[in-house]
């Protein structure tokens, strides 16, 4: 059988069994004739997701014949694989700051570049002490990555040994607080507060079954500070799977979801009252959206990712009111394209609004981040 047609369920008497080791081979192959990017990564993932188990664990079994229902599982796979359709969709989790998330059609992929958005406002905690009160505000939720991965960090940062570490800057891949000796636990001055009121999308079950986390819930730590996120989205499904997001990693009664555009669903109350506003908004222009990558382009949500003429569509608007919904010196992070970041900042600048501003750089060294102070 050649490379370009994928196996049957089952080989034929002549054929040597699809073992893993075989099967890796190829749909390495396979994909590579397609030019789908990193064919190995995506062969690894896929056959992992259809036998349940972790990467590595397939070079540890490699005469492992899968099922016939796990071949036609995989066969569908490829398949769609080869159509450029992005690997991240068809495991159904993906990575995200030392945590795995749910993703869908619904919403953008995580990327590592939205990370930046967790550190800075982690280190803006850090700096400005844990145990006072923090209002957060996460605009374009998406798969709730940035809002979940912030609430369960503090979550693990409450807890004795963990506390020094995330006061030292090691914010990500915290275990558990019930991987903690007892003996050394030490509550900090952090408690998150349920939200008893939230905006229900049109199309959610609010009787829906709720995703079941091993990670103990925050209200059953010893309450002391306070702290309060109101997520929201334009997109119904969106909101629906960051809350699942949420539940998974046991923080979803502490987020406040709100279903509307930017500042939509925020009340006038609300005005002067974040602490951090963090945004990742579609950012994408019009000529940059057409030379997109066929996995992204054809396949992630276009609402997600453009962001009009010059990118800065929703940008704007961010930037022009970010100010209104601070507190005073209350921090925006808002990230944007390597494009248009430089005429982002100018704009911000022009308003005279933010007593500090800065551009911060992403890991492959493009500027990818807004920060801006509001004014005390």
């Amino acid at each position: 059988m050649s490379s370009s047609t994928p196996p049957d369920s089952s080989p034929t008497p002549s054929e040597a069994p699809w073992t893993v080791r075989r099967l890796l081979d190829w749909i390495r192959k396979y994909l590579g004739e397609k030019e789908v990017d990193s064919p190995r990564v995506c062969a690894e993932l896929l056959l992992g997701h259809v036998l349940g188990c972790e990467r590595l664990r397939l070079y540890m079994t490699p005469d492992l014949e899968p099922d016939p229902e796990q071949l036609s599982n995989l066969r569908a796979l490829v398949g769609r694989a080869a159509d450029h359709e992005p690997v991240q969709y068809l495991v159904g989790v993906w990575p995200f700051h030392g945590r795995e998330f749910e993703v869908a059609p619904c919403t953008l992929i995580p990327r590592p570049a939205t990370e930046l958005l967790v550190d800075r406002a982690l280190d803006e905690i850090r700096a400005r002490g844990i145990r006072q009160s923090w209002n957060l505000l996460d605009l374009c939720t998406g798969s709730g990555c940035v809002a979940v991965s912030l609430l369960a960090t503090l979550h693990a940062a409450r807890v004795g040994p963990l506390s020094e570490r995330f006061q030292a800057g090691e914010s990500r891949e915290l275990p558990g607080v019930d991987e903690v000796d007892p003996e050394e636990e030490v509550a900090l001055d952090l408690e998150l507060q349920p939200v008893t009121s939230r905006s229900t999308a049109p199309g959610r079950d609010q009787n829906s079954e709720q995703v079941e986390s091993d990670v103990p819930r925050l209200s059953e730590l010893e309450p002391l500070g306070a702290l309060r996120l109101i997520a929201t989205d334009i997109v119904p499904e969106a909101l629906a799977l960051a809350e699942r997001n949420a539940n998974r990693h046991g923080v979803a009664e502490f987020i406040e979801w709100a279903l509307g555009s930017l500042w939509e669903p925020l009340s006038p109350e609300q005005l002067g009252s974040f602490d951090i506003i963090c945004t990742n908004p579609p950012y994408v222009s019009d000529s940059e959206y057409l030379a997109l990558d066929r996995n992204v382009r054809d396949f992630e949500p276009e609402q997600a990712l453009r962001g009009g003429g010059d990118g800065l569509e929703l940008v704007r608007p961010i930037i022009q009111s970010a100010s209104d919904w601070l507190r005073p010196n209350g921090l925006l992070l808002l990230e944007l394209g390597a494009h248009s970041a430089e005429r982002a900042l100018q704009e911000a600048r022009a308003l005279d609004q933010f007593e500090f501003l800065e551009i911060q750089e992403d890991h492959e060294g493009f500027p990818r981040m807004l920060v801006a102070r509001n004014r005390s």
